[in-house]
This record gives C-alpha cells, sequence and structure tokens, in this order.
C-alpha cells in the first residue's frame, strides 16, 4: 500500500512538475523580449540586417534599444531584385541611418543593371564595415568603388566578381594594393583582351594582403609581379590556368616568408618549369595543393617529387596532387603506367597519415 501511495505521490509530483516548467515555457513565449540580450546577439548574427532592422524597429522600446546599441552590428546581402523602386527609399533610409553600425555587405548586381552604386556610396561613415562582397560589377564602376574603398579604416575582407572585362588590369591591381587594412582579397575576372604591365613592387608599395585568391588568366610573369606587393602573403589560391610566358629561369627568386598554404591549377607545362616555379618562391610551405593537365608524365612520378619536396620543401605537411587528362583531346597523352604504386616508397610510407592525396582523373574538360 506504502509503495502504490508513494507511486501515485511521485506520478501526482511529476505532473506537477510538468505543468508548472509548461507554464513556465509559455510565459516565456510570450516575453520573448525578457530573453537576455546575448540570445538576439546570437541569433541576429544569421539573420540579414535590413530583415532585423524590419522585424524589430517600432516594436517596444527594449527591442529600440537593441537596435541602437553599439553592439549591434548589422551584416547586409543586397540582390538586385531587392532594390527596385518600390524598395529603393526603404532601403537607402535603412542604409543612411546604420552606416556606421554595418559589419558586412553582399550585395549581387544585375549583369545589365548595377544601379545600386549611384543611390549607395561608399564613404568613411562605414567606420566598422570589415567585409565586402561584390558580385558582377561592370569593371568601370568597380575603379571608382576602388577609390572610395581607400577610405574605409577597418576593411580586412574584398571579394570581386566582375561581370565584363576590362582593357587593363593594371588600374585595379594598384588600387587594391592601396587598401590600407586589407588582409583578404579574392578577385574573379573575365580576362580577354586585359593587359597587364605593372613593375615588381619597391619597398614602400608593400600591401597588407595575408590571403589572395586570382581567379583569372594569368602567366608566370605577371603573377610575379603581382606577389612582389604582398610580401606577408599567407595562404595563395591561382583557380586558373597558369602560362609560362618567359624564360622561367632568368626570373629572380622572391621571398615568401610567411607562406604556408599553396593552391595551384596548372595547364600545359613541364614539371620542370613547375621544379623551377616553386624553387623561386623562397617559402615555408606546409600545404600544397597541385591541380595539373599536362602531356608531361613526369607530375606522376614519384621520386621527382620525393626530390622536390626533400631540397625545396622539407616543413611540409599536407601534398595533394590531382592529375587530368582529356578524352578525345587533340593533345595526344603519353600512356602512364605506374599508376600511384610509386608513391610506396619509405619517403611516402613515413609521411603516410594524410600527407598524400593522389589522383589521376581522366575527364572530357579542366577544372
Amino acid at each position: 500500500m506504502n509503495q502504490i501511495k508513494r507511486k501515485l505521490s511521485f506520478n501526482q509530483s511529476s505532473k506537477d512538475e510538468i505543468k508548472k516548467l509548461r507554464n513556465e515555457f509559455d510565459r516565456s513565449i510570450t516575453c520573448i523580449e525578457n530573453l537576455p540580450m546575448e540570445f538576439f546577439y546570437e541569433l541576429f548574427d544569421y539573420l540579414d540586417g535590413y530583415a532585423i532592422y524590419k522585424a524589430f524597429s517600432n516594436l517596444n522600446y527594449r527591442f529600440q534599444q537593441l537596435l541602437n546599441s553599439p553592439s549591434l552590428l548589422f551584416k547586409i546581402q543586397i540582390h538586385h531584385s531587392k532594390y527596385k523602386e518600390g524598395h529603393r527609399n526603404n532601403y537607402k533610409q535603412f542604409l543612411r541611418m546604420n552606416m556606421h553600425k554595418i559589419f558586412s555587405i553582399k550585395v549581387c548586381l544585375s549583369m545589365q543593371n548595377d544601379i545600386f552604386f549611384l543611390w549607395f556610396t561608399i564613404k568613411s561613415s562605414l567606420s566598422c564595415l570589415e567585409s565586402l562582397r561584390i558580385y558582377d560589377i561592370e569593371p568601370i564602376r568597380l575603379i571608382s568603388l576602388l577609390i572610395n574603398l581607400a577610405s574605409l579604416p577597418r576593411l580586412f575582407s574584398l571579394s570581386i566578381k566582375t561581370c565584363n572585362s576590362y582593357k587593363s588590369l593594371n588600374d585595379i591591381y594598384r588600387l587594391i594594393f592601396t587598401l590600407p587594412t586589407l588582409k583578404w582579397f579574392r578577385f574573379i575576372f573575365h580576362r580577354k583582351n586585359s593587359f597587364f604591365s605593372l613593375p615588381m613592387a619597391i619597398n614602400n608599395q608593400r600591401s597588407t594582403i595575408e590571403y589572395l585568391s586570382i581567379r583569372h588568366r594569368c602567366t608566370l610573369h605577371e603573377l610575379y609581379t603581382i606577389i612582389s606587393y604582398t610580401p606577408q602573403l599567407r595562404r595563395l589560391n591561382l583557380r586558373h590556368k597558369l602560362e609560362i610566358d618567359s624564360n622561367i629561369r632568368t626570373i629572380l627568386p622572391i621571398t615568401l616568408s610567411n607562406l604556408t598554404d599553396f593552391s595551384i591549377y596548372i595547364h600545359h607545362i613541364k614539371f620542370d618549369e613547375f621544379e623551377i616555379f616553386i624553387r623561386k618562391i623562397c617559402s615555408k610551405l606546409k600545404i600544397l595543393r597541385v591541380n595539373i593537365q599536362s602531356r608531361d608524365i613526369t607530375f606522376l612520378n614519384a621520386y621527382r617529387w620525393e626530390k622536390l619536396i626533400l631540397q625545396f620543401l622539407p616543413q611540409l605537411e599536407e601534398f595533394y596532387l590531382r592529375y587530368y587528362e582529356r578524352v578525345g583531346s587533340v593533345y595526344k597523352y603519353p600512356i602512364y603506367n605506374e599508376g600511384s604504386n610509386q608513391f610506396i616508397s619509405s619517403f611516402w610510407i613515413e609521411r603516410d597519415n594524410g600527407y598524400l592525396n593522389l589522383k589521376s582523373t581522366v575527364n572530357p574538360s579542366f577544372i
């Protein structure tokens, strides 16, 4: 009997506790503004700034305080469909009132219409702006934008994709290298007939860039010129075909003592040329990713890689090699019968556990 009473007592107690918790939860739902500020800061970090402003402005005093707090910074995402005539005035008002509270901006422009920068001007009042992403901007408008970016005191990250070609890459890169606080830069550029003739950098022309991603056609000489402006470079990513345009043996070495991570896509060059290229960049690489399409099957010679790594990349910790062949190509690729079996010497075995990632791919096109 006592056991039954204790069981009933326990069941009743559990029901009472559940009811109490449910009531407290219901009250919390109806009083969301009573949640701590930290909750909203965490939530707003995932939301578009203009959406936050529309949803929470003019609700009550506490939310108005939250929106006005200097601790709350906005991430803005602007798509060309959003700033059509019916929405433009609201956007203008929001941006004008919160220029000093914008942390990041991502702008997706229409290839036929990039009027956003006609009514929104980048200026020094964007004092907290740290990241800017711009997609499909006309190159001619990009020049005026880059001039204005120099006034921003905290712009650390910049990503640009142009929708058309531009006659001179000199103008773009010269302005990029003058940005005083830039650390991260990615440049996607449709290069057709653009010329590039910047001189090698001198001491007073050093950029602060530490991460550089180049996604346009680039010759070896042009690459050397670009990285001569970035002595603090830590990561370099070449996502387009690198072309050998001059006698690589005559190019002077460049010291990039901070460079530890290098990814490169190369096309129709010889292993000997690539080897000289690596030797010319004096660095302390820890990660190397090589994507190659070439008729020179020496790229699959494990002994040549072993020799290169031991002599010039002694600090390498991760090595990724991907070799592509084209099906039905006009180029006749020689047959390589060794496969990946060469990569089983003591050198590679001792460095197993994620050191080597080797792939040989037959593809109708080169990525």
